[in-house]
């Protein structure tokens, strides 16, 4: 367990100095939910209701990329040296794949908590009368994006391709989920298309619980993230394999 501390103290470290993955966390999502929500504001009756659905949603987009910030966690050129170290010390392998889940969750969930707490009373957005179920969903999102950033690493042995093909399949699905615009009303299609992203049903989770106050899809989403955590940790212990790491 001290060891597995330590690695988790050095991973958080080197992901809190991090100033790329700082700000794209913070400033840049709040800078993309104020100017989205002030664009977009006259497309709704109430215009405080643009910076309710933009704030949820991007914060949906944010925590999904949070299996980027794993895979730069893992791989990073920058942390190859300290990541040798670990190598080559006693620790054992679960410990070191574990360790980059576990704090690339810890790094996206703070963060993402604390722009919440800033924005909120910012911009008048609601998470619900109770916001602690609101953050307490959050969790199994945060840690399955994480884990499964740290299972494609596993797979694909590069962060270059595990960050390229995780963007693109995150933003296919969050179009299609309606992040950035509702599909809804553009044709039978495009409607049906939207029912197919998972992303779709996490908006409708939050939005359901932010809004309506209702805990209906709570429980699907907490279940479906705590298991494909599980899975892509499983899957991790199955392809990891410590000289494809360093």
């Amino acid at each position: 367990m001290r060891r597995f501390i330590s690695i988790l103290t050095m991973d958080l470290r080197n992901l809190f100095k991090n100033p790329v993955l700082v700000g794209y966390n913070t400033a840049f999502a709040a800078l993309m939910i104020l100017i989205l929500g002030y664009l977009c504001g006259g497309d709704y009756a109430d215009g405080k209701t643009a910076y309710q659905y933009y704030t949820i949603s991007l914060m949906i987009y944010g925590m999904l990329n949070g299996a980027m910030t794993a895979s730069n966690c893992f791989m990073e050129r920058d942390i190859k040296r300290p990541n040798l170290r670990i190598i080559y010390s006693p620790a054992r392998n679960f410990e070191i794949y574990v360790s980059k889940i576990v704090s690339s969750f810890l790094f996206n969930y703070t963060l993402h908590s604390l722009l919440l707490i800033v924005l909120c009373p910012l911009l008048n957005v609601s998470l619900g009368r109770n916001p602690v179920f609101f953050m307490l969903l959050m969790a199994p999102v945060e840690f399955a994006a994480a884990a499964l950033g740290i299972f494609f690493c596993c797979v694909f042995h590069c962060e270059e391709t595990t960050s390229t093909l995780l963007s693109l399949a995150i933003s296919i699905l969050c179009f299609l989920g309606g992040t950035f615009f509702s599909l809804d009303g553009m044709g039978e299609v495009l409607a049906f298309a939207t029912k197919l992203s998972p992303v779709k049903w996490l908006n409708e989770a939050f939005f359901i619980l932010s809004c309506d106050n209702s805990l209906r899809l709570f429980w699907p989403v907490f279940i479906s993230g705590t298991i494909l955590s599980a899975l892509m940790t499983l899957g991790c212990g199955l392809f990891f394999r410590t000289e494809d790491y360093i």
